[in-house]
């Protein structure tokens, strides 16, 4: 599968205001990932700003074409995005080279006559460049158009920051991320030195920027110890659990084994894992890891309960929760996130996370520490969950609470993403 085929398949399998899901994937067979490294290089690059800029590319679509977009089949309007993110937001491909593959691309997913249609729209799209976009002073449009974000919200992180700083975390959402490593214990920056990379230090400590590395570079550095992908309030998390050689850990919602290869470092040899997911997939990338590592005190158990992992009777002296979230904290990285903000999402959420915390307190063993994170920064998935998961629960005392905005700094050195932290103690 080509780059253009393998973005537009992705693009179709996401939920986005005005499309459906899956109007392309019943048309073709091949839904694999690209071979090459450079073609899977290329996807997520048309596709990151084809979901960040999904609302502005609607929008060109319509003046492009002159038409409404309810009259535009949604599959050809899928098309379009792609090939308007190209020319939008990639600087090395000719536009003649992005308006000829998207015709071509309409023919191989069957989209009958719409090739002459697709090739009218991007033909003016490439002759009028610069099409006027609401400013500020037209606030709605200028969030929903200028800087694609639902307008719900926009409302939503201004009540937490005000309108100055909200726009300005709205236009950081549509920033490309740094890419920020965590050296492992003993590892320096020169370890990861190579031709073509490009490394710094973050302020904080033990954290590099990287620019120019490969998906096999950092399978190396965290395959051989040396270093693994992690933010800086991600990384935070770990620190609240006091951990210490020993220790016999629960980490409840493992996922490809992150923070659980960052436990493993403080506990040792001694201490002991029991790793639990509810995704057999995340599992097995954390099983490859642990393999590559030599980690033998780590136990990988699948299921949506504890009960279902077969460890309700055990417990823990530190136990992670690092819960299922909307992702409201790292829009910047979540590209899709920002358009599933929604008030009955986020209850299904919080009903969900309530479960979680409720279901892992009675295995937190006498003067344990239980610390519960999120990459949200709304209460009602933070500090609503702890409250609500510790009332009228005896013998348990809750320690600090710390919730993490998202950073406004440009400079990728000052970067971190949102977060919170609850720290819980059983007393008795």
């Amino acid at each position: 599968m080509n780059a253009r085929d393998a973005a537009l398949l992705r693009l179709d399998s996401v939920s986005l205001p005005g499309w459906r899901v899956e109007q392309l994937a019943r048309r073709t067979r091949d839904d694999r990932e690209p071979d090459d490294p450079r073609d899977r290089a290329l996807a997520e690059a048309i596709y990151v700003p084809a979901v960040k800029f999904h609302l502005l590319l609607r929008f060109l679509v319509g003046h492009y074409s002159g038409r409404k977009l309810a009259e535009i089949d949604p599959a050809v309007q899928k098309v379009l995005s792609v090939a308007l993110a190209q020319l939008r937001f990639l600087t090395r491909i000719p536009p003649a080279v992005v308006v000829d593959e998207a015709v071509e691309q309409s023919k191989r997913f069957r989209l009958g006559k719409a090739g002459g249609f697709i090739n009218a729209v991007l033909r003016r799209a490439t002759r009028e460049p610069d099409v006027p976009r609401p400013d500020e002073s037209d606030r709605r449009r200028h969030v929903e158009i200028t800087l694609s974000h639902p307008w719900a919200l926009y409302q939503r992180i201004e009540s937490l920051i005000g309108p100055h700083k909200a726009l300005r975390l709205c236009r950081r959402h549509n920033a490309e991320p740094p890419t920020i490593v965590r050296l492992m214990p003993g590892r320096t920056i020169g370890d990861l030195r190579r031709d073509g990379l490009t490394l710094s230090s973050h302020e904080q400590r033990g954290l590099v920027v990287v620019d120019g590395a490969t998906r096999a570079d950092f399978a190396s550095w965290a395959n051989s110890g040396i270093a693994q992908v992690q933010d800086p309030t991600s990384a935070a998390v770990v620190d609240a659990m006091a951990l210490s050689n020993g220790q016999r850990v629960l980490d409840r919602c493992c996922g490809v084994g992150t923070k659980t290869m960052q436990i493993l470092e403080r506990i040792g040899s001694e201490g002991q894992i029991v790793a639990v997911d509810s995704s057999t997939e995340r599992l097995d990338t954390l099983n490859e890891l642990l393999r590559q590592r030599g980690a033998d005190n780590v136990s990988t158990h699948a299921g949506k309960s504890l009960a279902a992992a077969g460890f309700s009777g055990h417990t823990f002296d530190r136990i992670l929760i690092d819960a299922p979230c909307s992702n409201s904290g790292v829009l910047i990285r979540r590209a899709e996130a920002r358009y599933h903000q929604s008030e009955s999402s986020l209850a299904s959420l919080r009903k969900v996370q309530t479960e979680l915390l409720r279901e892992t307190l009675p295995v937190l063993a006498p003067g344990g520490r239980l610390v519960y994170s999120t990459c949200s920064i709304w209460d009602e998935e933070n500090g609503g969950v702890v409250r609500d998961a510790l009332e009228g629960v005896p013998g348990i005392r809750l320690v600090s609470v710390e919730t993490t905005l998202p950073s406004l700094a440009e400079e990728a050195r000052q970067h971190h993403d949102g977060g919170f932290v609850a720290v819980i103690e059983r007393t008795s």
